[in-house]
């Protein structure tokens, strides 16, 4: 049997096939690149909308319980607004003790544990009830937080208080509602990389204590910015006429991104909201 000689492959069609595989390889690369920063870039944008949904919340959830009129904005500019942030909400259950209160755990609403190193109390005093002229808030520290009991027997919460006569407690009659706060600031602060976040800080001293991130990172210029106005819709000079607070929140991504038919640039997302302070008509 005659057998032919296998035909190898010349240098030419290696070549040629070389080229071809390396012009696939090629499109291929493209492809899962282009694929890979679509993906991250649509990464970045969710992460950039939820950190500015929960700085609009946060900022929503405390101005709810907010009143001008108590003088519970403490300060205010257009980048920072500093509040009384109540933390805790329930009503008097048994006759005032001497410096000492009792709130009701069945009704008592609270974010977290009252706590006597950062939080002071507010304690209502209705004085003549025919009236609301002599109605007022006592303003007091805590001092320390105990278990307590109601008038009817059932456990509560007593809150040993201090600034407080004990003639003005005295005056609080059981049902009168108590609020319980810590002084915070919500405010635009760079750290230190440049990148620019919505952060909280409380008091320390004199001063202010170091400011912790919330959310972002925001945009460097207006990322973070409040209105202030009043009943008439004007811009509000004093804290005590402010009726509705107005905080823009834009957004910004971290990364420099292209976008099909824009050039390279950073993700951003906004969002808006407006609260009417409490007592507000």
């Amino acid at each position: 049997m005659r057998r032919h000689a296998a035909r190898g492959a010349t240098l030419v069609e290696c070549a040629i096939a070389l080229v071809i595989s390396s012009v696939l390889l090629a499109a291929v690369y493209a492809l899962l690149l282009s694929g890979w920063r679509l993906a991250r870039s649509q990464m970045d944008l969710i992460a950039l909308r939820q950190n500015v949904r929960a700085a609009a919340a946060v900022l929503r959830s405390e101005l709810q319980g907010v009143s001008a009129d108590a003088g519970d904005l403490v300060r205010m500019s257009d980048s920072a607004l500093a509040l009384r942030a109540t933390r805790a909400f329930g009503f008097v259950c048994a006759p005032p003790a001497p410096g000492a209160v009792v709130l009701d755990d069945t009704t008592l609403s609270a974010t977290r544990a009252v706590d006597p190193a950062r939080d002071s109390a507010l304690v209502f005093r209705e004085g003549d009830p025919l009236t609301s002229d002599d109605d007022t808030w006592l303003h007091a520290g805590v001092a320390a937080v105990r278990g307590g009991r109601c008038a009817g027997g059932w456990g509560g919460t007593q809150l040993v208080l201090t600034g407080v006569s004990a003639q003005a407690l005295a005056e609080v009659t059981p049902g009168a509602p108590v609020r319980t706060f810590e002084i915070l600031e919500y405010r635009l602060y760079p750290d230190a990389t440049g990148l620019v976040w919505f952060g909280v800080r409380g008091p320390s001293g004199a001063g202010w204590g170091p400011t912790s991130p919330v959310a972002g990172p925001l945009r460097p210029l207006g990322g973070l910015r409040f209105r202030f106005l009043d009943h008439a819709g004007r811009l509000a000079a004093v804290p005590g006429d402010v009726a509705l607070v107005e905080a823009s929140i834009i957004g910004q991504g971290p990364r420099t991104v292209a976008s099909p038919g824009h050039g390279p640039g950073s993700a951003t997302d906004s969002l808006t909201i407006r609260v009417a302070v409490r007592g507000s008509p």
